[in-house]
């Protein structure tokens, strides 16, 4: 069967973010300033110190469960079951105000950068004229379209997969099938790179795709420590990829 598309994982593989407590502070204060608005009063119960820390456990608390349910929840359910459940004011939370919120979580607490060598790459790849998408474990609807169009990205992926629209998570195999079937194709004609032995190099295998690149990243210890199968190719940088695509054609 004949290469047709590859798809990357988005944080850890085509960017980098590394967590800043500083910029999460600073995230929390326009957090609890935007559910004060919304008629949810935080800002007299806690310092923004204290709320930063109860944001971090209370979506911890989420992860834990998402991990053993593969379920994604849409984001006013997040925000309305595991940050403000016990808030008696909750309910005046509408979705467009929890996506705001989530993004600010998403961009607000990392220090987000594109790898450096990425546009050249994706500029090689495209002479493949294979399809090129993502598939993204995130809360946030927007973050990862509006991260690409920041690093000028946007015109490389022509399907944006994210667990937050599709409601399961890596490695979950129909997020990986209905990934190929968004391009008309089968797992077998797909190639998939990202960062987590676990969730990408597993996910991808276990949904029957052709192969499975995992790049290094070293600053996410619960991606770099978690435990999967052992890649097809491992890869430091994104510059050895053309080589390792071309090898499929």
């Amino acid at each position: 069967m004949s290469l047709k598309a590859v798809f990357f994982d988005f944080g850890g593989t085509i960017d980098h973010y590394p967590e800043i407590r500083e910029d999460g502070l600073i995230a929390a204060g326009k957090i609890m300033s935007l559910l004060n608005n919304t008629g949810i009063q935080v800002v007299d119960k806690y310092s923004v110190v204290e709320y930063f820390d109860q944001l971090l456990k209370r979506f911890s608390i989420y992860k834990v469960w998402k991990k053993e349910t593969l379920v994604e929840l849409p984001t006013q359910r997040v925000w309305k079951e595991y940050i403000l459940f016990d808030e008696p004011n909750k309910d005046n939370l509408d979705a467009e105000t929890a996506e705001e919120l989530t993004f600010l979580v998403e961009t607000g607490r990392y220090t987000r950068y594109a790898r450096p060598e990425m546009r050249e790459v994706m500029e090689e790849l495209v002479k493949t004229k294979l399809k090129f998408g993502i598939i993204s474990n995130v809360v946030s609807l927007t973050q990862v379209p509006r991260n690409l169009v920041d690093y000028g990205l946007e015109s490389y992926f022509t399907k944006i997969i994210l667990s937050s629209g599709f409601g399961k998570v890596k490695p979950d195999p129909d997020i990986f099938h209905h990934a190929a079937e968004s391009f008309g194709l089968r797992p077998d004609e797909c190639i998939y790179v990202g960062n987590s032995p676990s969730k990408d190099v597993f996910g991808a295998k276990n949904a029957g795709y052709m192969a499975a690149v995992q790049i290094e990243y070293v600053d996410d210890s619960d991606d770099t420590t978690d435990k999967g199968v052992e890649p097809d190719h491992y890869i430091r940088s994104m510059r050895e990829l053309p080589d390792i695509i071309n090898s499929y054609l």
